[in-house]
């Protein structure tokens, strides 16, 4: 589950590559690049939907997963991809019609086989002027998750507005040349669920929390926000912050982050005042370095424990950093619901996605 590597895509990247070659359209002519790496796709959503790359065509991504298409032709088309853990809807029931939202659709879609074998697509008719085209597709993954993906184009030219009819399904016949990763990828980790949330923290790290929780801005240093949050029955605090540094390159980021850890890793190694519990690194599969610390300490409410994670990652030339922290009440350290908190992070830290800022575009 790492991140889509466009230099040494998955092989049903380059099985899709291959058929989009030699695949013929009624309405989509685009040419599309060649090749079989991933230069010649287009990823969204961290590999988690992929589509050819015709030449002309630039992608322009935003955050969390959104962005635009530029099409060779000059016009945009806006897109939004997400994913949501749904057992019931995952399984391909009634409960799929739900993740049928957009009042465009309104009344087209009465069956779940509407929703799941094909895409819905909206044209406008009458005064279509300022409206949409759209485009939606909705896959289950496993029994487990939904993946959407939405694409819009809005009609704000007469020349637009003209060819719509023939820019719905050349649109449409490429996003058929595409497909849904079928493994689950970074994207899934995070996914929307009935009790956690996805939120992004500094731009820069998205990570799944329990929804009950208030989560606000506690500071701000140099730019760098310190965001905290805690449970409703006060058991537990947590803290995070992050930063995403430029670097001059990526061999420059991965140095400076390599120092930087070491040096973060010999403080703990050389503090000796905190009564330590645990201490551990490790890689993750994505590449990124972890400290994960434990320890008991004194503070104006009595004795508390703190888990500490330090997370580093290179992104391109950004050197990306998070410290999150979950502080819990020593009373509280038996509860059951804080057990089960204490592992929820331990696991949601690790499934975060850790980002450089979107490259600047017109």
């Amino acid at each position: 589950m790492s991140p889509f590597d466009p230099k040494n895509p998955p092989d049903w990247v380059k099985r899709m590559l291959e058929r989009a070659a030699t695949a013929k359209g009624a309405h989509f002519h685009a040419e599309l690049n060649e090749g079989q790496d991933g230069s010649a796709a287009i990823s969204l959503g961290a590999g988690t939907y992929v589509a050819p790359l015709p030449v002309g065509w630039s992608l322009h991504p935003a955050r969390p997963y959104e962005g635009r298409l530029r099409i060779k032709e000059g016009y945009d088309v806006s897109y939004r991809i997400e994913s949501y853990e749904d057992a019931e809807a995952a399984r391909g029931g009634p409960a799929i019609l739900s993740y049928v939202k957009e009042p465009e659709f309104e009344g087209i879609s009465n069956t779940p086989a509407d929703v799941v074998n094909d895409f819905l697509i909206y044209i406008p008719g009458h005064d279509p002027a300022g409206k949409d085209i759209v485009w939606k597709c909705i896959e289950p993954l496993g029994g487990t998750h939904v993946r959407e993906l939405v694409l819009r184009c809005p009609l704000v030219s007469a020349e637009l507005i003209e060819h719509r009819e023939s820019i719905a399904r050349a649109i449409g016949e490429w996003m058929g040349l595409g497909r849904f990763a079928p493994e689950p990828t970074p994207l899934d980790r995070i996914a929307h669920t009935a009790t956690l949330e996805r939120r992004s923290f500094q731009g820069n790290v998205l990570m799944r929390v329990p929804r009950a929780w208030k989560i606000q801005t506690d500071s701000e240093n140099e730019g760098r926000e310190l965001f905290v949050g805690g449970d409703p029955d006060e058991r537990e605090t947590f803290w995070l912050i992050s930063e995403a540094l430029q670097m001059p390159s990526e061999e420059f980021a991965k140095v400076f982050g390599s120092a930087s850890a070491s040096g973060v890793w010999d403080c703990i190694e050389k503090e000796t005042e905190k009564h330590w519990l645990a201490k551990a690194r490790e890689t993750l599969p994505d590449g990124d370095l972890l400290f994960a610390t434990s320890a008991m300490e004194e503070g104006d409410s009595g004795p508390f424990r703190r888990l500490e994670w330090y997370r580093y990652a290179i992104r391109d030339e950004f050197f990306v950093w998070t410290e999150i922290s979950l502080v819990t009440l020593a009373r509280h350290l038996d509860d059951p619901a804080q057990k089960e908190t204490a592992a929820l992070f331990e696991r949601e830290v690790r499934n975060a996605i850790l980002s450089r800022p979107p490259p600047e575009c017109d």
